[in-house]
């Protein structure tokens, strides 16, 4: 499996709008099941969050130019791994699991932290907008 990165983009308007309507698990089948596939390095999942490959994650200045201002790793590792809070400097926000890419790797003692990351850097006021 390829390295996952949770990048996010700041719209103050739309993302306090989005974080006092959380969607239940059903309405996120439904989303799901109704998108179409993707061949993109990266896709918006929910309004300002962004689910991206290694490729978007190593890529300052496509971050930079999409408004990115967190970037969550959920593979931060040794081997593939350049994210750290030094590669991106000090305009975005990183946060990585120290996870392996293997069957018995137990993800779930980082579910909260990152969901935490994740809440924190949609509701930080004067993060970067999205530029389009």
């Amino acid at each position: 499996m390829a390295e996952e990165d949770t990048l996010l983009s700041k719209d103050p308007e739309s993302s306090r709008a989005h974080l006092a309507e959380t969607p239940t698990v059903k309405e996120l089948e439904e989303l799901l099941s109704t998108g179409r596939p993707s061949c993109n390095h990266v896709d918006e999942v929910w309004p300002n969050l962004f689910l991206g490959d290694l490729v978007t994650a190593h890529n300052r200045f496509g971050l930079w130019k999409m408004g990115i201002s967190h970037v969550l790793n959920a593979t931060h590792g040794k081997i593939f791994c350049q994210g750290s809070h030094s590669f991106y400097g000090p305009t975005t926000e990183y946060y990585g699991v120290p996870a392996y890419d293997l069957p018995d790797f137990d993800l779930s003692p980082y579910f909260y932290p990152a969901a935490e990351f994740i809440h924190k850097a949609l509701s930080t006021p004067g993060a970067p907008q999205r530029r389009r």
